[in-house]
């Protein structure tokens, strides 16, 4: 991993409430839900968009790895299969209907 793309993945890391923060405007995004690669890819470029930066498919997809690596073992995510994860993150429970 080159120095950008480390650079680009601690900045998620270190601000991953704010990353799934806007991973949640783009996708249905609850606590519980299924979360897929791509979903957290092109998150991964909407968040550097909005930060200035720019990743390609390649390395968005490298760092989307790595984000869910941290996220795993953070215990946000449980791994369902190889391009899907439970979402562990009870800050985004649906709301109940009364």
């Amino acid at each position: 991993m080159n120095d950008a793309i480390r650079r680009k993945l601690e900045l998620i890391t270190v601000n991953h409430v704010e990353f799934l923060n806007i991973l949640r405007t783009k996708y249905p995004l609850f606590h519980l839900s299924n979360l897929f690669l791509r979903d957290i890819q092109y998150g991964v470029r909407f968040y550097l968009e909005n930060k200035g930066l720019r990743a390609g498919y390649q390395e968005a997809e490298e760092i989307a790895r790595n984000v869910v690596e941290f996220l795993e073992k953070q215990n946000i995510l449980k791994k369902i299969d190889r391009q899907t994860w439970l979402l562990l993150y009870p800050e985004f429970r649906a709301e109940q209907a009364s």
